[in-house]
């Protein structure tokens, strides 16, 4: 390797590190456009095993500092020595990297049918091979679909085309205006050196398209796609019991759990229509604890109060024990009594985390790990609306909330609000948990709801249907957040159509990158 050449690849790297910063909780956004477009420039006129390992530094940076903090839970809470902690995690974030490297591979291969540097290679290629390749990650092994780019356009001059495109169109339209940026970067730069002073009436095209892409964004943001609905209100309370990591699957923790539960949820219960526990609150089995949920029924159905409990549900299916991840309401017209029918299933699972991918193969590593439950079984993917007072709520659990598609999927007209239960504990006091809240900020801007996100120990939140945070609990602390919150009706062009306009924008880049003859 000659030092220019290993020059770039250290240049590589910060570029992928540096991107973290256009993300919660630092939300500095122009930097992911620097981040990108740096990667662009850099594997133009490269060898193709040039380009595959700036792209694989790149990445290497990039999840380095963008997926750190999943130390916490390998480290602390697996229990794992320091230097197997560190290879777990090392080959976590080598296996991220393999996905820019493909993206820089094809970006090289396919030079014949666009040469470097030109405005069908970056601004028409690259955009579509990125989005294959984001997609590949994001469903692969269950997939891993967070630091997409797209959310660094939240508070950005992108951001009002979540309601219209979903994350799936933003990340599009941000790939794209990328490769505009590195066209007119590279094509100014040939303008300096060669001293021109003319320059070219597709660089102001190019300029324009990205201005009229911002200016778009920017009104749609002034657009109120849904509306509230003054007739209908409900006294929600969102409780955070703050317990922490190690202790919650302490046998000798659990009573100390559910009378923390219990106080907040008394206090508050005379004034809440629908109190809200975080995921697995109840860190037990359903069946264990029947006089428990009977008993706190009976306190709801006293009350006229709805409550939503996160607990496991083990359940037996054709001589075989499934434990799901759950939540389950309390407080019906009718008492209690298992198995209920309002209830939610996590369908989507985290590998490690809640089953073992390739269990034959992989087995050593989760034990190594001593997650516990990390056998679980997933909910089927279209269930049925947690329905709390006569109000209808679209539920996911935890990590699901990053998963727009599976949302939609559960959507309907007739939505009253988005639920999210969520324990970030795993993360400790890292940026993971800040990254979490703004992909379920996305949610709530896609959809026209607003979202309500109830944590173990934060950040437990109100989300506005504009993705904006009303009211907050301070992470690590016990607490509960009571809101008066009235439904919002209609339908955003994301929620009615899905991902169809993003299948739209993708189709309408492949034909002009087919039929355009020009470079």
């Amino acid at each position: 390797m000659n030092k220019s050449y290993l020059i770039q690849l250290g240049i590589s790297l910060i570029l992928g590190a540096i991107a973290v910063f256009s993300y919660a909780p630092f939300s500095i956004w122009p930097i992911a456009f620097i981040s990108f477009s740096g990667l662009l420039l850099l594997v133009n006129k490269k060898t193709v095993k040039q380009a595959a390992l700036i792209g694989f530094i790149w990445g290497i940076g990039y999840f380095s500092a963008g997926v750190h903090w999943i130390y916490v839970s390998i480290k602390q809470y697996g229990d794992l020595p320091l230097p197997l902690a560190i290879i777990i995690l090392g080959l976590l974030i080598s296996y991220l990297s393999i996905y820019p490297m493909i993206f820089t591979i094809l970006l090289r291969l396919l030079n014949k049918y666009c040469p470097p540097y030109s405005f069908k290679q970056l601004a028409l290629l690259a955009p579509l091979i990125w989005q294959l390749t984001e997609f590949i990650r994001g469903t692969l092994l269950n997939g891993f679909a967070w630091l997409q780019f797209g959310y660094s356009q939240l508070d950005a001059p992108l951001g009002g085309l979540f309601p219209i495109l979903g994350i799936n169109g933003v990340n599009l339209v941000f790939s794209f205006c990328c490769g505009l940026l590195s066209y007119l970067i590279y094509q100014l730069a040939i303008h300096l050196k060669y001293h021109q002073v003319i320059i070219k009436s597709h660089l102001y095209s190019a300029a324009c398209t990205i201005l009229v892409l911002f200016f778009a964004s920017y009104w749609f943001e002034t657009v109120n796609w849904t509306q509230i609905d003054t007739s209908r209100q409900a006294n929600i309370t969102l409780v955070q019991g703050n317990i922490q990591q190690s202790l919650r699957w302490n046998k000798e923790q659990l009573n100390q759990t559910l009378d923390i539960y219990s106080q907040l949820t008394e206090q508050y219960i005379k004034q809440s229509d629908i109190i809200i526990w975080p995921e697995a609150a109840i860190t037990d089995l359903e069946l264990n604890q029947q006089s428990y949920l009977r008993a706190l029924d009976q306190i709801a159905i006293e009350n006229n109060t709805a409550i939503a409990v996160g607990i496991l549900d083990l359940t037996k299916k054709q001589n075989d024990y499934q434990i799901y991840n759950a939540l389950i309401v309390l407080g019906d017209s009718k008492p209690y009594q298992y198995p209920t029918t309002n209830r939610y299933l996590k369908h989507h699972l985290v590998p490690f985390g809640e089953y073992t991918p390739f269990e034959s193969l992989l087995k050593p590593i989760a034990e190594l790990l001593n997650i516990p439950m990390s056998s679980m079984s997933p909910g089927p993917t279209l269930q049925q609306p947690l329905v709390m007072k006569q109000f209808k709520f679209a539920t996911v659990i935890c990590y699901e909330v990053i998963l727009s598609d599976l949302i939609w999927q559960n959507f309907t007209e007739d939505t009253d609000f988005l639920l999210t239960v969520s324990n970030d504990a795993w993360f400790g006091n890292s940026i993971g948990p800040w990254q979490h809240l703004q992909m379920a900020r996305a949610r709530a801007l896609e959809f026209g709801r607003t979202l309500l996100r109830s944590t173990n120990n934060g950040i437990t939140t109100v989300i506005s249907p504009q993705g904006l945070i009303e009211k907050q609990i301070p992470q690590f602390e016990i607490g509960a957040l009571s809101t008066q919150l009235n439904p919002n009706t209609g339908l955003t062009p994301y929620a009615k159509w899905g991902n169809y306009p993003y299948y739209v924008l993708l189709l309408i880049l492949i034909i002009i990158f087919f039929i355009r003859r020009k470079n």
